[in-house]
């Protein structure tokens, strides 16, 4: 005889069965959810139906009642907090960037000034060190001595044209010759000085 095979209760034969289970529980959690988003109208007299389809102030509390509605306002006010967090920080990055601003230009203007005062002081210098240069003093010094003996010539110049006495002529052409004297030795001291510092390559 031919063997005769048996299933078992809990075979392949409930397979489809508890698929089908599944997809229901799942079709189930989705219609809650639904439900729970969507207005339940089922719930409203015949009178409140027609006063939501008549009155647009009771439509609106009705809707601001649903609770996806009311998700998508809580999700709007968390963004405009964000928003305007986000402004208040751009506002003090804004004022700080301006007191940057304002204590960069402070510090350019005082550092021109000083570079002006600097520039000035430094033509002081310059002017000073050229004066005091031991060659421009030797020049000074031959420029005295020269004017000295302008001195002296014009002396004697007044009293051979009787315009001095002889005391007075040579009170003054003894004190020119003098001062010319003074001034030639002391240019021929510091040129021997520059002449002895050039050969030392100083």
């Amino acid at each position: 005889m031919p063997t005769t095979t048996q299933h078992s209760p809990q075979g392949h034969a409930q397979g489809p069965c508890q698929g089908q289970g599944q997809s229901q529980d799942k079709s189930d959690v989705k219609g809650e959810e639904n439900g729970a988003n969507m207005p339940n109208l089922s719930t409203l007299s015949l009178d409140e139906l027609k006063q939501l389809d008549r009155d647009p102030e009771f439509f609106d509390d009705f809707i601001e009642e649903m609770s996806v509605v009311q998700h998508l306002n809580e999700e709007l006010d968390s963004m405009m907090n964000q928003v305007e967090n986000i402004s208040r920080e751009n506002e003090s990055k804004d004022t700080h960037l301006v007191e940057l601003k304002r204590r960069l230009s402070d510090d350019y203007t005082a550092l021109k000034t000083l570079g002006e005062k600097c520039d000035q002081l430094n033509k002081k210098y310059l002017k000073k060190s050229e004066e005091y240069a031991p060659q421009h003093i030797r020049e000074l010094l031959q420029i005295a001595a020269s004017n000295a003996d302008a001195d002296c010539d014009r002396h004697v110049e007044h009293f051979l044209n009787g315009k001095i006495d002889v005391q007075t002529f040579l009170n003054t052409y003894q004190s020119s010759k003098k001062i010319s004297a003074e001034r030639k030795a002391k240019e021929e001291r510091l040129g021997n000085q520059l002449s002895a510092l050039e050969r030392a390559g100083i």
